[in-house]
């Protein structure tokens, strides 16, 4: 069998077709680019610029030292400036890197229209555009667990010992950009049961994967003292989550179902689009046999990697008195879309002619409007938050109070433009102080009903607030929304087309998706001796 290399240079309509499909995939990446939330992010942001400025100060937090995702961010902060393109240049390179991963190795897996379909999936598919513009670690865990599968495969086919040291080397990474999900690779230890083989060059895969971990571990006792700091801190997470302590309570109740995952894929397709259905119906081409030309060991090896995975994750207990399952969130679907996007493309590839053009643009056009979607939903969660940061950025004189969102709107805003900081600090300190300020200065109290019961924040209604608080203004939202005249044609046409009641509803979800919930923005009075709030 000729090298991946040869066989791409022999074949210019599948380098002009990664070009295409990557060249989409970056528009789409850049066009919906999401940014700020107030989760993760702003915590690996901190570590990277924390690493920018040599401070090694290993945290208790497991996502403080993700070092696998924080240090190329601090790397192109580096090269780059200190800034929001610099720190998300990372994920979006695995996101691209990913369907470049799908489209070459995928060539030789499945076929090269197959490899082709199922790279373009993956470029708009809603999830895997979301998670390139969040500054997350899911898009660099999704690369490297993807080229791990693909390099062993490369390994197998070519038996080059090099191929599965690349192979080691990429899950050794998965480990430093997220420790936990290194789990997956109990499932190459069902390889040989299921494709009834051996070979002892698979040991150089174990080489490389306990190089990097040792590097991961040197790193710890160099800064913590203490190798195995990561593994303890992972433990002790892992050890709250199996036990039901309060930090882990939401999460505890709400993402445990085995049917998680097709949840996602199927009834609620909002992330995945057409995804899985496309997958399914390429599991059952590949199951009964089918036209499209592939040799077998590829086509058996994506049905193991991606059913594998799929029910690793899902089925995995972390706890088996009480029985729990491993939690499991959206984004994670992510660490499965490279095997699912090719048993899609299978199937696409399967079509011809008008059947094959309806299908695609049933994939590309509906998975832009909710990659827009996706943005939207955050972008509205956000825009008083980045609002009250501007607030705070006009009025560096004045002492800014706001809820959790707007708090971390102002460190993440902070971190990625430190020229332009502007300091919000919690209200929760404000109200503990009977709502009065012992700033001499103007002191601003924000009140924003959008996020108000994102972290449990006290100040959640008009009614909440303390009585000498004085409405200055509403706040006015910072809105960065996509596709807004679709949204708006969409709007307009139902109220032409449907009942009230129905189009009531339409418009109650579109509301939600263009137009926050309103903020406020009070002033203080400056605390008085013996005067209270209530006078």
């Amino acid at each position: 069998m000729k090298p991946a290399a040869a066989l791409a240079a022999s074949n210019p309509a599948l380098w002009l077709g990664l070009l295409v499909i990557v060249v989409l995939g970056l528009v789409m990446r850049t066009t919906f680019y999401t940014g700020f939330y107030g989760s993760d992010e702003v915590t690996y942001v901190d570590a990277a610029a924390k690493v920018l400025r040599g401070d090694w100060t290993p945290s208790g937090y497991i996502g403080a030292i993700r070092y696998g995702h924080q240090l190329p961010m601090a790397g192109f902060m580096a090269l780059f400036g200190q800034n929001e393109i610099a720190a998300n240049l990372w994920p979006l390179l695995c996101s691209l890197g990913e369907i470049a991963l799908v489209v070459l190795v995928g060539n030789q897996l499945i076929g090269f229209r197959a490899a082709l379909l199922g790279g373009l999936v993956l470029a708009v598919l809603p999830l895997h555009v979301h998670y390139a513009g969040r500054i997350m670690a899911d898009a660099p865990l999704a690369f490297f667990m993807t080229a791990s599968f693909l390099l062993f495969w490369l390994g197998q086919q070519k038996d080059k010992a090099f191929l599965f040291l690349l192979a080691g080397l990429a899950a050794g990474y998965v480990f430093w950009v997220k420790e936990v999900t290194v789990i997956y690779l109990a499932l190459f230890l069902t390889f040989p049961l299921f494709f009834r083989c051996w070979n002892w060059k698979w040991m150089w895969m174990l080489a490389g994967f306990v190089v990097v971990l040792g590097a991961n571990f040197a790193i710890f006792w160099s800064t913590a003292g203490d190798p195995l700091y990561v593994l303890k801190i992972a433990a002790r997470a892992a050890s709250d989550y199996a036990s039901g302590s309060a930090r882990f309570a939401n999460a505890a109740a709400m993402a445990t179902s085995p049917f998680y995952y097709f949840e996602y894929l199927f009834p609620k397709a909002y992330h995945s689009w057409l995804l899985g259905y496309l997958a399914l119906a390429g599991l059952y081409l590949l199951l009964r046999g089918s036209p499209v030309r592939n040799t077998l060991p590829g086509r058996a090896f994506v049905v193991w990697w991606g059913l594998g995975l799929l029910l690793f994750f899902s089925l995995l207990p972390v706890s088996l008195n009480p029985l729990k399952l491993l939690s499991k969130q959206v984004n994670y679907l992510l660490m499965f879309t490279a095997p699912l996007a090719l048993l899609a493309g299978y199937f696409l590839a399967s079509l011809r002619g008008r059947t094959l053009a309806i299908a695609v643009a049933l994939v590309i056009i509906p998975g832009i409007f909710l990659s827009a979607l996706e943005k939207n939903v955050i972008t509205v969660f956000t825009a008083n938050s980045k609002a009250a940061v501007q607030l705070a950025q006009q009025h560096p004189e004045a002492r800014v109070y706001g809820p959790a969102g707007a708090e971390r709107a102002a460190l993440f805003y902070a971190l990625v433009s430190p020229a332009a900081a502007g300091r919000i600090e919690p209200v929760a300190t404000l109200l503990a102080q009977a709502g009065q300020s012992t700033h001499k200065g103007v002191t601003y109290a924000i009140l924003d009903t959008q996020t108000a019961t994102w972290a449990g924040d006290r100040l959640k209604t008009k009614a909440d607030v303390p009585k000498c608080w004085i409405l200055d203004k509403p706040l006015e939202p910072v809105l960065e929304t996509s596709l807004a005249g679709v949204f708006h044609l969409i709007g307009t046409t139902s109220a032409r087309l449907l009942p009230g009641s129905i189009n009531d509803k339409v418009a109650g979800k579109l509301r939600e998706l263009t137009t926050p919930d309103p903020a406020y923005v009070y002033k203080v009075p400056a605390l008085q001796p013996g005067q209270t709030c209530e006078g």
